[in-house]
C-alpha cells in the first residue's frame, strides 16, 4: 500500500523529536540498500538533525562507489551521545543488519522502518511498507514529495539507482509506472540515469568475470532446461581472487537463458556464512522457498542462509526449487 500523508505525518513527527538519528540497511548491500540510506542521510542534513549512517560491510561494493556520499558510510556509531531515533531502510528482519550492529540498532528508543519487501517480522516503532513498490528508494521519494522536501541532485541520484537496480533498469516483472515517472521526474532533478546504468551495468571487476566464468562451467541445468544452478565454494572465489560482492549478477545470468524459469547461485566465500541467491520469472513464486530455509524477499528475487554444509543446502533447496517449479507449472496448466 502506497505512503498515506498521515504516514508521512507519523514521520515528521518522529524527526521533530530526533536529537541524533542513526541510519542503516542490510548487509551485502544493492542499489537499493545505499541509494536509500544515503538519500536519507541527505535529507538529514537538510533537516539539520545529527546523525551517521552504520553498516555491517567494511566496504563499498565496485558498482557503488559512485554514489555521492559512500564516504559518510561506516561501521561503528563513533558519536560519544548515543541515537534516540534508528531509521532502517531496505529490510524486513533485523537480523540481516548483522552482527553486532543489529544489536546496537535494538538499543535504540525509537525505530523508523522503511521498506518493500512482504514482511515475516514486525519491527519498528512507525512502519512506512509499501510491498507492492519495486524498491525502496521509490518509497522514499514518494515520502519526500509528501513532506514537500527538497529532492537535491545527490538525493535524486541515490533515489534513482535504487530503482534502476531494484528494477533491473526497468527490465523486471516489478517495475510499475509510478517506478518509471519517478525515474523521469528524478532525472530533471539531477540524476544521470545514463552514468547510473554504466556504472550499475556496464562496469565490473575482472574478478566479477573470472567467477562469472567459474559459475557458467559449474552451471546445472535439470528439469527440462527450466531450472539452473550453480554452487561457488571458498575455491572458486579464491581461485578468482573475488568476494561475495563479485557474485551479484551471477543469477541473473543464469535466468537468462531462453528456457530456465528458476535460477539459483549456492555461494560460500572464503570465512563468510554460506547463502543462495533465487531468482524467477513471472510465475514462480521463490520466495516461498527462501522462507523455508528463513529467508525471503520477492516474489521474483529471494535470498536465504544456510547452517548446513554446502552439499546438504544444494540437495535441500534444489528439491524445494523442482517443488515450486513443478506446483507452478501444474497450476498454469490447469488454468
Amino acid at each position: 500500500m502506497p505512503i498515506t500523508p498521515q504516514q508521512a505525518a507519523e514521520f515528521e513527527a518522529v524527526l521533530a523529536r530526533t536529537r541524533k538519528a542513526v541510519v542503516t540497511t542490510h548487509m551485502n548491500p544493492d542499489g537499493d540498500a545505499f541509494g536509500s540510506a544515503l538519500a536519507m542521510s541527505f535529507f538529514l542534513d537538510r533537516r539539520g538533525i545529527d546523525h551517521e549512517v552504520v553498516h555491517h560491510d567494511g566496504h563499498t561494493p565496485f558498482t557503488l562507489k559512485f554514489l555521492p556520499g559512500v564516504e559518510r558510510i561506516h561501521q561503528t556509531w563513533r558519536d560519544s551521545e548515543e541515537p534516540d531515533v534508528a531509521i532502517v531502510l531496505d529490510l524486513n528482519n533485523l537480523d540481516r543488519i548483522g552482527m553486532p550492529q543489529s544489536e546496537f540498532i535494538a538499543t535504540v528508543p525509537t525505530m523508523v522502518l522503511i521498506d518493500h519487501h512482504v514482511p515475516h517480522q514486525s519491527p519498528g516503532d512507525l512502519r512506512l511498507v509499501d510491498t507492492s513498490s519495486p524498491a525502496t528508494c521509490l518509497i522514499l521519494f514518494e515520502l519526500f514529495k509528501h513532506i514537500g522536501a527538497k529532492i537535491t541532485p545527490e538525493m535524486a541520484t541515490c533515489l534513482l539507482t535504487g530503482i534502476v537496480t531494484d528494477t533491473g533498469s526497468f527490465r523486471y516483472g516489478n517495475t510499475t509506472t509510478a517506478a518509471v515517472e519517478a525515474a523521469a521526474e528524478l532525472s530533471e532533478l539531477g540524476a544521470d540515469i545514463v552514468k547510473i546504468s554504466q556504472e550499475s551495468y556496464m562496469k565490473k571487476e575482472l574478478a566479477s568475470t573470472l567467477l562469472l566464468g567459474t559459475g557458467l562451467h559449474k552451471m546445472h541445468l535439470e528439469e527440462n532446461g527450466q531450472l539452473a544452478w550453480t554452487v561457488l565454494d571458498s575455491p572458486d572465489f579464491e581461485g578468482a581472487g573475488a568476494s561475495e560482492e563479485h557474485a551479484e549478477g551471477l543469477t541473473n545470468e543464469l535466468l537468462s537463458i531462453n528456457t530456465v524459469q528458476i535460477a539459483a547461485v549456492i555461494r560460500q566465500p572464503p570465512g563468510r556464512k554460506l547463502r543462495a541467491s533465487i531468482r524467477s520469472r513471472e510465475q514462480y513464486d521463490v520466495s516461498a522457498v527462501a522462507r523455508l530455509f528463513n529467508g525471503g524477499g520477492h516474489k521474483n528475487a529471494a535470498g536465504c542462509t544456510f547452517t548446513s554444509s554446502i552439499q546438504e543446502a544444494e540437495r535441500d533447496l534444489i528439491v524445494e526449487l523442482k517443488k515450486c517449479l513443478a506446483s507452478s507449472t501444474s497450476t498454469s496448466r490447469k488454468a
